[in-house]
């Protein structure tokens, strides 16, 4: 009696255990997952200002993990690898970090959009290949 009790009792807490241990094995970033088809999603374009339409330099630019500065023509290109090959939309922002060094200007948070892409250089197998879009931005003076 003792012993089918110990049983019930193990039985329940390894299930429970084993629950838990399935659920943290599926919290993990889907884009490292085998056999998911990916794509690299390319953001490129020029910061310039608003009052004077000039490059600036120095911007830093944001897109999820990958991070640029603009050059002194103001481009800029950021990615990310690793995202589905379909419609996409990310939010990419764009900061002012070396204050009045090219101008004071304001930090902007916005979206890029990716509708109806076109891969190119893909593996004709889980990777799609690259796709590249143009966002230019205009920057105001911090007032």
């Amino acid at each position: 009696m003792v012993k089918i009790k110990f049983l019930k009792i193990s039985s329940k807490v390894l299930a429970g255990l084993l629950t838990l241990l399935g659920f943290a094995s599926t919290c993990g970033d889907p884009a490292v997952e085998y056999g998911m088809p990916t794509a690299k999603f390319i953001v490129k374009g020029s910061v310039t200002s608003l009052n004077s339409n000039e490059a600036i330099q120095g911007i830093r630019v944001t897109l999820q993990q990958d991070t640029a500065w603009t050059d002194k023509d103001g481009k800029y290109e950021v990615s990310n690898r690793g995202a589905f090959p379909d419609d996409q939309t990310f939010a990419i922002q764009f900061t002012d970090y070396d204050g009045s060094a090219n101008g004071d200007y304001q930090d902007v948070d916005t979206l890029v959009e990716f509708k109806d892409p076109e891969f190119t250089n893909g593996d004709d197998n889980w990777y799609s290949g690259e796709t590249t879009k143009e966002f230019n931005i205009k920057l105001n003076l911090k007032k």
